[in-house]
Parts: structure tokens; C-alpha cells; sequence
């Protein structure tokens, strides 16, 4: 499949035009693209996006990782400490 590029879509909107007239080009296109081209995302809107929540991914599971260790060493040491004081006494 061939991408379209910007070249190829204006001079089919200007065929439109040409062919049907400026209101039901518009309306072709707007049934095209509902949206608008400004809504369609990009290869690179995907790659920024990608990096952004790898980022947030990255961020999130090391607040997750710091509060599992400092849990475990919460409920860990005292239990090492008893150990340790029936061991020594």
C-alpha cells in the first residue's frame, strides 16, 4: 500500500473542487477523515507517545520497587533482630 502524501491529497481536493465544487469537497473529505488530517496520528506521534510512556512505565515501577523493598526490609529485620537475639543470648 502507498502512502498518499500532501502533494497527492491537495491536488485531489482541488480536482474535488474543480469537478463537484468547494462544498461537497469539503464534505467528501470531511467523510474521509471525519476528524480532519490534524486528528490522524503520525509514525512519529506514535514514537514520541511510545517514549512518553515508557517513561511514566520506567517511573511508576521503580516507586513500586522502592516500596516492596522497604516493605520486605519492614517486615524482614525485626524478624532478622529476633533471630539474631535468641542466636547471641
Amino acid at each position: 500500500m502507498t502512502l498518499v502524501g500532501e502533494i497527492e491529497r491537495t491536488e485531489l481536493v482541488n480536482q474535488l473542487v474543480a469537478t463537484i465544487g468547494e462544498g461537497p469537497a469539503e464534505t467528501l473529505m470531511k467523510c474521509v477523515l471525519p476528524e480532519g488530517r490534524d486528528q490522524v496520528a503520525t509514525k512519529d506521534d506514535l514514537k514520541v507517545l511510545s517514549a512518553e510512556l515508557r517513561t511514566e512505565f520506567r517511573t511508576e515501577m521503580a516507586k513500586q520497587t522502592r516500596f516492596l523493598m522497604v516493605t520486605l526490609i519492614a517486615l524482614v529485620a525485626p524478624l532478622y533482630a529476633a533471630m539474631a537475639a535468641q542466636f547471641f543470648v
